[in-house]
């Protein structure tokens, strides 16, 4: 009698919907990045009995990131570049054969978006007192994302007081071309500063350069 019962409760472990419970939980590769830094989600499940079959749903800010679920039991997927602010991270596991296993979701993990630091590549074209003068400035963020806002230009004739400045705002390819017309015969020193906007920081740069009669 003893081997019948084990016998039919095999059996019933079979059919029954649901019977196998799952568990799922989701780590982040950081919980804290700048704007437009790669960032990982990895989901694991774990079934009793196992292993488990089927695929992972991720979910962060209403966008939903589906993968496959390999036999380790655990699926790592990239997640979206999303913008400065707070975004938790879900898992759910959804089982191939949901009579067998039941699904689960994880936790929320938080995930954090701060802005990104600013680079700054300036050059000044032009360097004869009777030609123009202007200068060339490319910013981009840290992860190769593109600033928008404005970028000014102050220059400063040494001993000589002449100050000059110019304001324009970016392109979409993130450079601005400050003309500063002709400039008198002598060393300057030339400050740029990019603004900022709500996903990138300000950033200064400073430099120096000599203007020759030619």
């Amino acid at each position: 009698m003893t081997h019948l019962f084990a016998a039919g409760s095999a059996f019933l472990a079979l059919i029954l919907p649901g019977y196998a419970p799952s568990s799922t939980s989701v780590v982040l590769s950081t919980g804290a990045s700048a704007y437009g830094q790669t960032v990982t989600a990895s989901a694991t499940v774990t079934t009793a009995p196992g292993p488990p079959q089927g695929d992972i749903v991720f979910a962060v800010d209403g966008l939903q990131l589906k993968a496959n679920l390999p036999a380790s039991g655990t699926a790592t997927i990239v997640l979206p570049k999303l913008l400065v602010g707070q975004h938790p991270v879900t898992a759910t596991y959804v089982p191939q054969f949901p009579d067998v296993q039941q699904g689960s979701t994880s936790p929320a993990r938080a995930w954090g978006v701060s802005p990104v630091r600013t680079q700054l590549q300036v050059r000044v074209i032009g360097r004869g007192a009777r030609i123009p003068t202007s200068v060339e400035v490319r910013a981009a963020g840290d992860f190769g994302t593109r600033p928008t806002g404005r970028v000014r230009v102050l220059l400063h004739r040494r001993g000589g007081g002449d100050v000059t400045r110019v304001g324009r705002r970016l392109s979409t390819a993130g450079v601005v071309l400050a003309e500063l017309g002709k400039l008198r015969q002598g060393r300057y020193r030339l400050e740029v500063t990019y603004v900022g906007d709500s996903q990138h920081l300000r950033e200064v740069s400073v430099g120096r350069f000599y203007v020759r009669r030619r």
